[in-house]
């Protein structure tokens, strides 16, 4: 591909991502919510609407970490011509750009997230959710970061000349 519709691929996606962002963030807010109003030692059911905002939480979790991953940090490395590599070289990558603190809390992330999407252990749900709760924050703030790191690098609009 070249770098022009590299760019409007990008363009697109932080779009997406941005949108992605804006109902995770939702999302953790209700559940931040739920969590502050739990009484330990009460232990009751949740109702069915706020086992949908639980749901929707990991999911959201799920779904913007494994965009950010699949994707955005794809189309930055093909925009500076860096081979593909394995998951772990782009994670490095991302690391040594400024875009995530560190490659291994990033590892530990997606090892949520494939917690998220592939374990169906009733047993483990409210640790997961505890988790992705804990956890939203570092990938809104990889948003965020993506979004400095393209501005600065310049690579939203048409390539220079």
């Amino acid at each position: 591909m070249d770098e022009v519709v590299l760019r409007r691929l990008l363009e697109d996606q932080i779009r997406l991502m941005d949108a992605a962002a804006g109902v995770l963030r939702e999302s953790h807010e209700r559940v931040s919510a739920l969590l502050r109003a739990e009484d330990p030692s009460a232990k009751r059911d949740l109702t069915i609407g706020e086992k949908e905002s639980c749901e929707a939480l990991t999911s959201r979790f799920a779904r913007l970490c494994d965009f950010l991953f699949q994707r955005v940090f794809r189309t930055i490395d093909a925009i500076e011509l860096q081979d593909e590599g394995s998951g772990i070289d782009r994670l490095n990558r991302m690391e040594k750009r400024g875009v995530i603190p560190s490659a291994r809390e990033w590892r530990s992330l997606r090892e949520l997230r494939n917690s998220i999407v592939h374990d169906y252990l009733i047993e483990s749900s409210d640790s997961v959710l505890h988790e992705s709760h804990r956890r939203a924050n570092e990938l809104l703030e990889t948003v965020a970061n993506v979004k400095l790191y393209i501005a600065t690098k310049g690579y939203l609009g048409s390539p220079s000349p």
